[in-house]
């Protein structure tokens, strides 16, 4: 969904980007909006997620009787794993902004 997110993102505003580029902005700048783009996305989608999980291990410990908890540790982990996959989903979607050609889109 991350992907589909930042491509269309990156579809919608390409005349932009193409702007940018032909003003002289270089790849690494795209690199650095593309993926905080990317980290905004991955906390969005982190903090209803984690909030949604410790709801449902409660109620799942009710419902059973099982000492279930989100930890710290699993909370962190998801984090950063969430982290890791948005950024890498940015990273792809870097090879439909570098192919812009300012010329192309006006």
């Amino acid at each position: 969904m991350v992907y589909q997110i930042l491509y269309t993102d990156v579809d919608d505003h390409l005349s932009e980007y193409a702007t940018l580029k032909a003003m002289g902005y270089r790849d690494l700048y795209f690199v650095g909006v593309i993926l905080q783009e990317a980290v905004i996305l991955a906390f969005l989608g982190y903090l209803p997620g984690v909030f949604i999980s410790i709801s449902l291990y409660s109620l799942t410990a009710g419902a059973t009787s099982l000492p279930m908890f989100m930890t710290a540790t699993k909370s962190i982990v998801v984090l950063v794993s969430t982290i890791i996959m948005c950024c890498v989903s940015g990273i792809i979607v870097m090879n439909k902004l570098k192919s812009a050609d300012p010329a192309d889109c006006f």
